[in-house]
């Protein structure tokens, strides 16, 4: 069965967001490639499996522009994806229900927080939305009333943001608005574009005739005027479009396609009104020109030029919009299933769960399932540190899980290791009746204390790293980092989840602490490291610290004048 547009948006919300709360994604500093990938996700190649140099450069810019909001979250970027859908369907019920629409993906970055500085809450507060092809817009209202979508009505998150209600069904709040290009200044000013193309192609030929033929002069003033009038309309046009992109982030380098068709027509029009000149271009404009071009010279910002969306194909953002609830996905690629994942799951490790795969229904229930139980882990585990609090809402940040899949983590664990084995892990894992692994919960609690288990997140993700530890490293060396986990889980974890409203799995702990001893030493036995255990500590809870979007040591507290909350700049 063909889905509709709010069964759409409901999968997007179920997917992405956990009742009515403000979810962010956060990446340090070191973390670009996962945002490069999103955006190949997001930005794909409509099928044709080759990436041209107008996509490259697209998805450079959305990368840049959304990578620069970094500024306000002290070099952390929180972000968030959601979809807004376009329907020609102008009735708002029937565009609910519209099965032929477009999709464009949004990126929303946190700027400005709530007023009181003990409540890390952005709601009501602006929020910067990147769209698929780079404009910076600086809060939801200039989105919606300046993007360059497509004529129709579009259907999106209410002021960008997924929630959901609070009745059985699970339903979301969606908001329903025409888009720009379907109101009148932009339709008039469409229009006028055309009139002045034409008025140029005709004015030009009585001009040109006149180098040959006489040609009767109120006939050649006629073309003349009309001449002059498109050339002006086209200057300013060119040049107003220019200002929008530079405006909104978007490149105005004549390496970019659409920038040089606008500096083309900025110079061709300059060279259509011969000495007149750029400036008597304007004045010409207010004089001569119809109503619409008078709005145009006074710098309204209306968007003329309707960029089609990109679509994607091959991944699961085109499954989530094409695929049918019973419709199987054996014949799509595993591994690229499980690459995109990551825009819903942030995470780098989906083999498992898009292996549970088998149709379109199942997809989307397992990502659905993923997302909750990490969300709602982080929502639990805020909720007990702020128990003070517990009348005041937090932003929940989720933590990019960067644990890959056991196979990688053992090729690059030889890179740097000799394989060397362990007879810890017997002790730990065993195999149950159906032949798989599992870990022995009551031993690890008793060895390793019960926050240790407690704080475990993903068991498949524990039992990976736990797998690779045992073939490179010697049981004494295993023991020291898990007992180095877990004086790190008992006397750092809270504080920092505190400060970033998130959670720390056992097994991202345990991680990180790996990666950065393989990131400072050569050495690797349990003597060498066990005597630089509090600097392993330290490393691992600056890592952690680095992620709070709030420094208020290296950066400086605005008002924001707009929905007056506050942000914070960074000191250069």
């Amino acid at each position: 069965m063909t889905r509709s547009i709010y069964d759409i948006q409901r999968d997007f919300a179920l997917s992405s967001g956990l009742r009515s709360e403000i979810i962010w994604d956060a990446l340090a500093p070191d973390q670009t490639e996962v945002l490069m990938q999103k955006i190949a996700n997001l930005i794909g190649d409509n099928g044709t499996k080759k990436v041209t140099k107008s996509l490259e450069r697209q998805r450079q810019q959305v990368f840049e522009n959304v990578w620069k909001q970094r500024k306000y979250t002290n070099d952390v970027l929180l972000s968030a994806i959601i979809y807004v859908l376009v329907t020609d369907e102008t009735d708002p019920e029937l565009a609910m229900r519209s099965t032929s629409f477009s999709c464009h993906p949004v990126i929303r970055t946190r700027k400005c927080v709530m007023e009181d500085k003990d409540n890390d809450n952005s709601n009501g507060c602006c929020m910067i939305f990147i769209d698929e092809h780079g404009r910076v817009y600086a809060n939801w209202r200039q989105y919606v009333y300046h993007n360059t979508l497509p004529k129709g009505t579009m259907i999106a998150p209410s002021q960008g943001i997924y929630r959901l209600t609070n009745d059985e069904d699970m339903g979301v709040h969606l908001m329903v608005h025409a888009t720009p290009a379907s109101r009148v200044k932009c339709k008039i000013l469409k229009a006028s574009d055309k009139v002045a193309t034409v008025g140029g192609l005709v004015a030009g030929v009585p001009v040109a005739a006149a180098l040959a033929v006489p040609v009767a002069a109120p006939l050649l003033l006629g073309a003349t005027v009309v001449g002059v009038t498109a050339a002006a309309y086209s200057t300013v046009r060119s040049a107003s479009w220019l200002y929008e992109r530079r405006q909104y982030g978007q490149s105005t380098s004549l390496r970019d396609s659409e920038a040089r068709n606008s500096w083309l027509g900025v110079a061709g029009g300059v060279v259509g009104l011969g000495a007149t000149g750029a400036a008597k271009a304007l004045t010409v404009a207010g004089t001569e020109v119809n109503a619409a071009a008078q709005l145009a010279v006074k710098g309204i910002n209306v968007s003329s030029i309707v960029i089609s969306g990109t679509g994607v194909a091959n991944s699961v953002y085109d499954l989530y919009l094409k695929i049918s609830d019973d419709q199987t996905l054996s014949s799509l690629d595993l591994l690229q299933i499980a690459s995109s994942l990551i825009i819903f799951t942030h995470s780098i490790n989906n083999l498992r769960l898009a292996n549970k795969a088998t149709n379109g229904s199942t997809l989307r229930y397992a990502v659905r399932n993923q997302t909750s139980k990490v969300l709602t882990q982080i929502a639990e585990e805020s909720a007990k540190l702020h128990s003070d609090s517990a009348a005041k809402k937090f932003d929940i940040v989720r933590t990019l899980n960067d644990i890959p899949y056991k196979e990688a983590l053992l090729s690059a664990l030889a890179a740097n290791l000799t394989e060397v084995g362990t007879t810890l892990l017997p002790n730990l894992i065993s195999l149950n009746a159906d032949g798989q692994m599992r870990l022995n919960v009551e031993l690890l609690a008793k060895q390793f204390g019960p926050k240790f288990v407690q704080h475990i997140g993903n068991w498949s993700n524990l039992m990976d790293v736990l797998l690779a530890l045992a073939e490179y490293f010697t049981e004494r060396t295993v023991q020291l980092l898990m007992q180095i986990t877990r004086s790190f889980l008992e006397q750092n974890v809270d504080g920092i989840e505190c400060a970033l409203n998130t959670f720390l799995s056992t097994e991202t702990v345990l991680y990180r602490i790996l990666m950065e001893c393989l990131r400072n030493y050569k050495e690797f036995t349990a003597e060498f490291l066990e005597q630089r255990r509090e600097e392993i500590l330290a490393m691992a809870s600056t890592y952690f610290q680095t992620l709070e979007p709030n420094n208020t040591e290296s950066s400086r507290r605005f008002k924001c004048e707009e929905c007056h909350g506050y942000y914070y700049l960074k000191d250069s």
